[in-house]
């Protein structure tokens, strides 16, 4: 809610008149009524006293305490990501400084668009990235001061990983020992108790949660592990370690995407080019498969809202990308296939 739209909603709820707002801060009464139709704003010297004359404090005059609902974070957060495909990231990036700005107090939108334009400046060929990333840095820290324990770890998780990358270890081991140790698990007994008071769904959904929660974490883990394994040059513990991994995809249907990705590690260490070729192919065919989970069996009872889950094109375009920045491939970049595949 814009600052005008404040002014007119607490006016009308004290039953007064523009002109005797007007009157009480020894203004005009075509003032008010331009600061409510969005023309003009208040001097900041008369912010005081209006928010005394509507009887709010200046939080809430300045819409400082307004809650956004996750429909409304998921729309602006989504509309930013496509602005990307559709006018460039500077676009994006302006659309995004905007909404923070906006909705400054807003944790969970600051986050999300920051992961958003992060991910994007990740996998995309961008000039002046430091000057993106330097402001994408200064949103995450300011939700790392977050009175909300579990956003602002969330947030210095993502800090914690942009320092690892920029190489400044010791400033993502501070982030790190800055996050509290959580040893309490309250979803296995929500779920009992949703089960024992006949809520089955929800119990099911819960159990559920966890399972895609936990088979991704250990899907993470296994790739890290199988990485690690091809810089020692232990190429048949990685082979051994991508067929279990494999297993694991199979069976929480968590895409055949991920199943190409675990191959590309080792062609590439591997430097054959015609299976590299291959599974780069195949890894843009099947991009959008990472959110086949969302049509398991394994999950009826989660709610995911497809309204927002990005298209098949924009999974594709994001591999693309991310495939064109990976320096690891620049020995099949030259292929005609590649060419085809990346234009």
């Amino acid at each position: 809610m814009k600052i005008g739209e404040v002014i007119r909603k607490y006016r009308k709820k004290e039953n007064l008149t523009q002109e005797q707002v007007a009157n009480y801060l020894n203004i005009s009464t075509p003032a008010v009524n331009k600061w409510e139709n969005g023309i003009s704003y208040p001097d900041i010297t008369i912010l005081p006293p209006l928010a005394r004359v509507l009887n709010i404090d200046i939080n809430t005059l300045l819409a400082f305490n307004e809650v956004l609902t996750d429909k409304e974070i998921n729309d602006f957060t989504k509309e930013v990501s496509e602005r990307v495909s559709k006018h460039g990231y500077q676009k994006a990036f302006e659309k995004g400084s905007e909404l923070i700005k906006r909705y400054l107090n807003c944790d969970k939108l600051v986050i999300n668009i920051s992961t958003v334009l992060r991910i994007h400046l990740i996998v995309s060929e961008i000039e002046e990235k430091d000057k993106y990333e330097r402001k994408i840095i200064s949103w995450f820290e300011l939700v790392a001061e977050s009175s909300k324990e579990k956003i602002a770890s969330e947030a210095k998780l993502s800090l914690s990983a942009i320092y690892i990358e920029r190489k400044e270890y010791e400033k993502a081991q501070e982030l790190l020992d800055r996050i509290p140790e959580i040893d309490v698990n309250k979803k296995f007994q929500q779920a009992l108790l949703f089960e024992t008071s006949g809520k089955f769904d929800e119990s099911y959904g819960i159990y559920e949660g966890m399972i895609l929660k936990n088979s991704n974490e250990i899907l993470s883990v296994l790739s890290l592990i199988i990485k690690q394994l091809c810089k020692e040059n232990k190429y048949s513990e990685a082979e051994e370690f991508s067929e279990r991994a494999k297993k694991l995809i199979e069976v929480f249907d968590l895409g055949t995407y991920n199943k190409y990705l675990l191959d590309l590690y080792l062609v590439i260490e591997n430097q054959d080019k015609e299976k590299t070729i291959e599974t780069i192919i195949n890894m843009v065919n099947k991009a959008s498969s990472m959110n086949d989970f969302m049509k398991s069996k394994l999950y009826t009872h989660m709610e995911f809202n497809n309204n927002h889950s990005i298209s098949k094109n924009e999974y594709k375009r994001i591999v693309k990308m991310s495939i064109k920045k990976d320096k690891t491939l620049d020995f099949v970049k030259d292929d005609p296939r590649v060419k085809f595949l990346l234009e």
